[in-house]
């Protein structure tokens, strides 16, 4: 995993130069500054590849953000490759406002893949891409029935050997893990203390040739929630999963809360 961010002060300023391009206006500037030649925006509704792709995909951004009012970040978090952000948009007339997601993975000074997904609310109306390209889920399906087999059996053994990579890195609210054997104890932890597992529904799936990303809801004995679960891939096993929570409490935190901290990071 290549460091494209020195400290979380340069993640900062990266994200300020990107949100300093959409203030004026200016896609095409963005694109050369921030955004690889091959760069994905993928998310749940479309999928846009290149620079040509994905500045049509930004003038539609900005033009449904010109509708909308005031941005708030809610969560801003940083690793050594990545931007993760939570924003609140407010609606006018309404006290519900529209809420998304972003998760951009950057390489070599540029951002090379950007998921995008909304949390509450519709930002994209239908007629917005009305031709998308989508991915076939047959793939991620497995993949995620894979997953959840060994919540279901209380199995941290069987999901670090088989998914994780050595090196891995897990990543929630309030967890972040590095390293299979850490993982694997996280894990042995959270089953210890979590009982009735049991998949309730997938919102969204969907998958890349780095990445498996969907949107679920389970429920156990620590609750009801629905999540979105982003993992990237290398040679088939997970070497980054980054766990946002949708509703409902994530499981990390209600089983071990604030001391959960306290695992290696």
């Amino acid at each position: 995993m290549s460091a494209a961010f020195a400290d979380f002060a340069a993640a900062q300023a990266f994200q300020a130069t990107q949100v300093s391009y959409l203030g004026r206006g200016d896609v095409a500037g963005l694109l050369q500054a921030c955004y690889a030649p091959e760069a994905r925006l993928h998310s749940f509704g479309f999928r846009a590849e290149g620079h040509k792709a994905i500045g049509r995909v930004l003038e539609v951004y900005l033009a449904r953000l010109s509708q909308l009012g005031d941005r708030t970040i809610e969560k801003f978090a940083a690793g050594t490759d990545y931007l993760w952000l939570e924003l609140s948009i407010e609606r006018p007339g309404s006290s519900e406002p529209v809420r998304v997601y972003e998760l951009k993975f950057v390489r070599d000074g540029k951002i090379y893949l950007q998921l995008f997904g909304v949390k509450q609310g519709h930002l994209w109306p239908a007629t917005d891409f009305a031709s998308p390209v989508l991915a076939d889920t047959a793939l991620a399906r497995a993949f995620h029935r894979r997953y959840l087999r060994y919540h279901e059996e209380s199995d941290a053994d069987g999901l670090a050997d088989d998914f994780f990579a050595e090196d891995a890195q897990l990543v929630t609210g309030q967890i972040n893990v590095t390293g299979r054997e850490p993982i694997r104890t996280l894990f042995r932890e959270l089953f210890a203390r979590e009982a009735d597992f049991t998949p309730v529904s997938v919102e969204n799936i969907t998958s890349d040739v780095d990445y498996v990303w969907f949107e679920a809801t389970v429920s156990s004995s620590l609750g009801l929630r629905q999540v979105y679960d982003v993992m990237l891939l290398r040679e088939g096993r997970v070497c980054r999963q980054l766990v946002g929570q949708l509703s409902g409490v994530l499981p990390t935190d209600a089983a071990f809360g604030k001391t959960a901290a306290a695992h290696p990071s």
